[in-house]
């Protein structure tokens, strides 16, 4: 077991030590696997010591459960003030960061992306690899050699609102079939 040194008993019950054994070489001040660079602990420099010392708590279990019951409350309060996001605002957020609208509608530009990335980029737009284009929530017209075609996120996202990679490659091959690309 550690080796902890007494310090006090707070009025609450709590014992308070003092844990001076280092943490890198478990007090031992050397190793072996240290040959190298001269076994000599770097963490203590051979002592076996820290150079100041880890305060370790040991409560009583009745204050304990009353720690236990503030954190509880703590938590309570923080939750009524910032409740969690539900699935679906994640799922929201996701599919933002994908570069569709919250709705879940948005516009995939393929084409000559390299030359228009930057007003691509500038109106919204999210590169996706699997679809080789990018994805905005509204469509970008006045671009040369863009092409522009309307998709929904439940149609290439997973149910985390993130793109699949499986979806967007057969959307993709799909698309450039239709087209004659393929």
């Amino acid at each position: 077991m550690e080796k902890l040194q007494y310090v006090r008993t707070d009025r609450n019950g709590t014992k308070i030590y003092y844990d001076w054994i280092c943490p890198r070489c478990g007090g031992a001040g050397e190793a072996q696997k240290w040959e190298y660079t001269g076994r000599i602990c770097y963490g203590c420099g051979g002592t076996g010591k820290r150079p100041k010392p880890k305060t370790v708590k040991r409560y009583t279990p009745e204050y304990a459960e009353k720690l236990r019951k503030r954190q509880e409350e703590r938590e309570r309060k923080r939750l009524l003030k910032n409740p969690p996001p539900t699935e679906e605002e994640k799922r929201k957020k996701a599919w933002k960061g994908e570069g569709f609208q919250t709705t879940g509608a948005g516009f995939l530009h393929i084409g000559e992306t390299y030359e228009n990335k930057d007003s691509l980029k500038a109106a919204g737009g999210k590169w996706n690899i699997f679809l080789k284009g990018y994805i905005a929530p509204e469509p970008i017209e006045g671009l040369k050699g863009i092409e522009i075609q309307q998709v929904d996120a439940s149609e290439l996202c997973n149910e985390y609102g993130y793109i699949d990679s499986d979806k967007a490659y057969e959307y993709r091959q799909e698309l450039d079939k239709e087209n004659g690309r393929g």
